[in-house]
């Protein structure tokens, strides 16, 4: 089962907008909601997989689809040394150049974001023009008149594919364009003013969200009218990101969360932003701005932390616990920051040109794909961060939260014998993961006697090698990079911390792990939390009635618990239910949960969700959410 923490009101929060995506980078964003996160994760050093020379600067947000990077470029400075610009696009694994579409002709580049979809790319030229080009062949399949006259940039907003259709926003005059696929432009909508340059329409729940200087708007793509539009004495630089429940902006003085549905402020706090678009995951917004990256609660906009850098004008992208940006600077620099602590993990910073130019990332913003980062850089380079090829089987790639408490173990050898192990050792992140990942592991105690842990056999069917032969595969455990110091169940894990277990050889001679030649490989990230919940359970409902929810709660502090059961159908409708129970440390109780069901409500299935807070702190702080399970009202 997976577990989400969370914070906030009551949590009919829980629709998810946009599924965050799993392999491929398909546009700038990331998603339709412009969220910036993926659910794999992204290089975990600086090693570079290769670092290609571009003709010109390479300043548009590349896309990543089916091996292939699709990256945008314009002219440089160096005006007695033209190359070619438009649309590059290169082998993902090998950064192998595959072709150059030059758009509207040589004088003509792109400093959009690229949309792929369906073998097509979409991109905004220099010219004011939106092109598709073939994703195979690079060819030109259309282009549309001039809907941007803003010089030097053009149509600088990237497109946004939703629903068979493309939209995007001409900056000079702030109008949002919808076209078919094939070209034609259906309607548009004007806002009344100009949008700032790289400002792209955001999509969530059948509606586009965009703004102008001053005004962000949501509109009903089927009736092609405003549903709300709300202002602020401000200027809008960013993209508009859709959130579970909330828009958020960067403006030139404050940050703002807005209600999705109603375009009401939730918050705003004092931070000007940037070009730089927030990026959001769970309960947490990242906004790049001018002293470095500041990680926002979504729901009350608290700073969580900070990490101080140079200006910061490209989105940044989060990656399964590592949130990844980059500097605009004379030399700048991409770090990766944990999304928890905002502790570095890694960071690689230009070489200076040494001809008066700089050596920035300005307007190209991270893609990640495959554990792999892809950016552009104002010295003519495209990088490409991460191990890359050949990929070990991945089982499991993704976070756990574990508590302060103890289980029982039950080894794979030995079925009459039962251990308690503390939940917060790499056999509690490791047996949660399995839940996750719906697979499974085997552990014997054949050693315990002597050394108090238990010795990992396999995992998901992969068993451990005879040691004696030659090249023999067999589980290691790292954590944070290292080898782990104990066997299986002693090994005591904190927030944030990276778990890892290699199916490799190891050395002849040392012994030591070769994790470069594993076959597979689970990862898991380590979140604590207060208090869990597990095992939800539903039953169905009728009108009138009610649904029991059942639901097993632990918690690392003694006392009195809320239990909240909630959610949505896909309509938005809501059903909500409370129940409260006393937990002693480390004790885990089975809490049922009365949802009611009212006469109104419309019929049809719900997704629920379970969240827990202390009662001191409800609804304010919500300490875990479980994951969603259906029921259906009758």
């Amino acid at each position: 089962m997976a577990h989400f923490p969370c914070t906030g009101m009551i949590c009919i929060l829980l629709i998810v907008l946009a599924a965050p995506v799993a392999a491929d980078y398909p546009m700038f964003g990331a998603d339709e909601a412009r969220t910036g996160a993926i659910t794999t994760s992204g290089p975990l050093t600086n090693a570079t997989l290769w670092v290609e020379e571009t003709a010109e600067y390479a300043d548009g947000s590349p896309a990543v689809h089916d091996g292939k990077v699709f990256v945008p470029t314009w002219p440089d400075m160096v005006f007695d040394d033209n190359g070619l610009t438009g649309l590059v696009c290169y082998d993902a694994a090998t950064g192998e150049e595959l072709w150059t579409n030059e758009l509207g002709g040589a004088a003509v580049g792109s400093v959009s974001g690229t949309a792929v979809m369906d073998g097509k790319i979409y991109l905004g030229g220099t010219d004011g023009k939106l092109y598709c080009i073939d994703e195979e062949t690079g060819a030109t399949l259309w282009s549309s008149e001039k809907i941007d006259e803003t010089g030097y940039f053009g149509l600088s907003s990237s497109p946004l594919v939703y629903d068979g259709k493309v939209y995007t926003l001409s900056a000079s005059d702030g109008v949002l364009h919808e076209f078919d696929l094939d070209g034609t432009e259906t309607w548009s909508f004007t806002t009344g003013g100009a949008a700032g340059y790289f400002v792209s329409p955001a999509a969530a729940d059948r509606k586009v969200y965009c703004s102008n200087m001053t005004a962000l708007f949501c509109i009903d793509p089927s009736t092609q009218g405003e549903i709300w539009n709300t202002s602020v004495s401000d200027v809008l630089l960013s993209t508009p990101t859709a959130g579970e429940n909330a828009i958020f902006c960067a403006g030139a003085i404050n940050t703002y969360a807005f209600d999705r549905e109603t375009g009401d402020e939730r918050w705003n706090v004092s931070l000007a932003g940037t070009s730089s678009s927030p990026a959001v995951d769970a309960s947490h917004l990242y906004v790049g701005a001018k002293d470095g990256l500041h990680c926002l609660d979504t729901i009350t906009g608290a700073e969580r932390w900070t990490f101080p850098s140079a200006q910061i004008t490209v989105s940044p992208v989060v990656a399964d616990g590592t949130v990844y940006f980059a500097t605009n600077e004379e030399t700048g620099t991409v770090y990766a920051v944990n999304t928890t602590t905002g502790d570095e993990v890694w960071s690689y910073t230009l070489e200076a040109p040494g001809d008066n130019t700089f050596a920035s990332f300005y307007a190209s913003s991270p893609a990640v794909s495959e554990g792999v980062l892809y950016l552009g850089a104002e010295n003519n380079h495209l990088y490409a961060f991460g191990e890359g090829s050949p990929h070990p089987e991945i089982i499991f790639d993704g976070t756990v939260s574990l508590t302060d408490a103890t289980f029982t173990f039950i080894p794979s050898n030995n079925a009459s014998a039962s251990y308690e192990v503390n939940h917060t050792t790499d056999l509690g992140a490791l047996g949660d993961a399995a839940d996750l990942g719906e697979f499974t592991f085997k552990a014997s105690d054949s050693w315990y006697d002597s050394y108090s842990s238990f010795s990992l056999e396999s995992i998901d069917g992969i068993a451990n090698e005879d040691w004696t032969n030659p090249d023999a595969r067999s589980w290691s455990i790292f954590i944070n990079n290292q080898s782990a110091p104990m066997g299986l169940g002693r090994n005591s894990l904190d927030d944030g911390d990276l778990l890892e277990f290699f199916y490799c050889p190891v050395n002849e001679t040392t012994y030591a792990p070769l994790t470069d030649e594993a076959d597979a490989v689970v990862r898991i990230r380590v979140s604590m939390t207060e208090a869990t919940l597990s095992a939800l359970t539903l039953t169905d409902g009728n009108r009138g009635g009610s649904v029991r929810a059942d639901v097993t709660a632990s918690a690392v502090n003694e006392g009195r618990y809320v239990i909240v059961v909630s959610g949505t159908d896909e309509n938005g409708e809501s059903l909500a239910g409370t129940g409260t129970v006393y937990l002693n440390t480390g004790e885990s109780i089975g809490v049922p949960v009365l949802v009611t069901v009212p006469l109104q409500a419309k019929t049809g299935t719900y997704t629920l969700h379970a969240g827990i807070y202390q009662i001191e702190e409800y609804p304010q702080r919500c300490l875990f959410m479980s994951e969603g399970v259906e029921c259906a009202i009758t």
